[in-house]
């Protein structure tokens, strides 16, 4: 960790020197070659006019739609136009300019666009007690998406997945304000079309990546537009591919510019696996000095928050607790809802009967709950054992790994929704205080029945 903190500090200081270096009269004379268009003939372009029709004709309503819900999505939009502006700007200077003969110089040229990514997740995760959190959250699942600049050779799937991981929260969306205000279904529709209509943008005039010098200033092309990119370039979309993390993939792109091409060739330790390791893709973002940047951390300073322990309305928070084995709820009521947030090494016990739970973003915590209304959830969690005294109609599980959950013998009807989940299993009770473990599938198998229809079963390999 310490390395990689150097490491991060050693990149903002080139950062800034380049960043200098660009302003000065002899950073101005770098080797990118921008051809000077008059602006009309540059906006002409079909590259530029289809994006604009995007920021026109579909942004737009969007941003007036959120405006009009209000709360914390007039300053998300607000971040969310400032995305946009700073990626057509990137765009029309790509196509006027050749690629950038070194990577410092790419870095300063997307750095407008992942400060406001950056911007975009840290407000969500400072929100997460709004009403408009699923609204927040369909937002930041989906402006990954924005980091097709840096995806080849196919960038629009990458499009595609970050839409598809939108749709969960839009889905809440719906559900949530489903006999309520008509406005939230016409937010969500909204924010889908701008997703789908980028996809089919970068589709169709980026199909291979993004093109550096594809327009002179009479709008011809200067050549093959499709040439292979440089070796960094290469090495950079094999890892932003690779990455199991849509959030952090766009920003772990850009960092990893810091080393040389060759270094891209090296193995990535068990350690630093996303997928081995859920808790790095959740991580909030630090700030340095002038440059914002993505940082890994460890779950030593998971609970880095002042711990809490209050009712707020009908909502019990339990947060930033660690270290603690006495943490119980006595007086609660069907009205009430419990939320789990950054807690680690605990153990938590709630006498009664609750409306919900949530655990959020906790490692190696062990409740116990005598009953639920509607649900428990967890999402973003490591290491979870929970047992159910009564009943729980459903078990949430997203984004975690290692959830071990125990039923009573009243509770054996329960429901399980598990994804993009590992090392989960049901307990079921028998004989004198005795479990039965069940593990829940996590590897499954598709096929298509008669050419109509798909059937999906649990692969046998998996173990299950």
């Amino acid at each position: 960790m310490n390395s990689h903190v150097k490491r991060l500090d050693h990149l903002n200081n080139r950062l800034d020197s380049v960043a200098n270096t660009l302003q000065s009269p002899s950073g101005r004379t770098g080797s990118t070659n921008v051809k000077h268009s008059s602006d009309d003939q540059v906006d002409a372009l079909p590259v530029l006019r289809e994006y604009n029709t995007i920021i026109n004709e579909t942004l737009a309503p969007f941003v007036t739609t959120s405006r009009k819900i209000g709360g914390e999505l007039i300053t998300m939009v607000d971040h969310l136009i400032r995305l946009f502006d700073a990626q057509r700007t990137f765009i029309r200077t790509a196509v006027q300019t050749k690629k950038p003969t070194n990577d410092e110089q790419t870095i300063n040229l997307v750095k407008p666009q992942s400060t406001e990514i950056e911007a975009i997740v840290a407000f969500t995760n400072q929100n997460r007690k709004s009403t408009l959190f699923n609204h927040l959250s369909s937002i930041s699942e989906g402006i990954p998406a924005f980091g097709w600049i840096l995806v080849s050779p196919t960038p629009a799937p990458h499009v595609k997945e970050m839409s598809d991981a939108a749709q969960f929260y839009s889905n809440r969306v719906l559900k949530d304000f489903k006999d309520k205000d008509p406005i939230h279904a016409e937010w969500v529709k909204q924010w889908i079309k701008i997703l789908t209509e980028l996809h089919a943008y970068v589709k169709q005039y980026h199909t291979t990546g993004l093109t550096w010098g594809s327009y002179n200033q009479h709008g011809t092309s200067y050549g093959s537009p499709r040439n292979p990119p440089s070796a960094p370039m290469v090495a950079l979309s094999k890892m932003q591919i690779n990455d199991s993390s849509p959030k952090n993939g766009f920003m772990t792109s850009i960092n990893s510019l810091s080393t040389n091409a060759t270094s891209y060739l090296k193995k990535v330790p068990d350690e630093l696996k996303t997928h081995k390791n859920p808790h790095l893709r959740e991580q909030p973002i630090e700030r340095t000095n002038k440059t914002q940047i993505h940082s890994l951390n460890t779950s030593s300073n998971l609970t880095s928050g002042t711990p809490k322990l209050a009712l707020e309305g009908n909502k019990w928070l339990v947060e930033y607790q660690s270290g603690r084995t006495d943490l119980k709820l006595t007086e609660v009521n069907m009205k009430q809802t419990v939320y789990i947030y950054k807690c680690s090494n605990s153990t938590i016990t709630i006498q009664g009967k609750v409306n919900s739970i949530v655990l959020d973003q906790c490692t190696k915590v062990g409740i116990q709950f005598t009953s639920v209304v509607s649900l428990i959830e967890f999402i973003n969690c490591r290491g979870i054992k929970a047992q159910v005294i009564e009943n729980v109609p459903t078990v949430q599980i997203e984004k975690t790994d290692g959830c071990h959950i125990y039923l009573s013998k009243s509770s054996l009807n329960t429901e399980f929704i598990t994804s993009k989940s590992s090392e989960m299993t049901i307990n079921v009770p028998y004989g004198d205080g005795e479990y039965k473990e069940h593990p829940i599938p996590e590897q499954f198998k598709t096929s298509l029945q008669n050419g109509k229809h798909l059937v999906t079963t649990p692969n046998e390999s998996s173990g299950v």
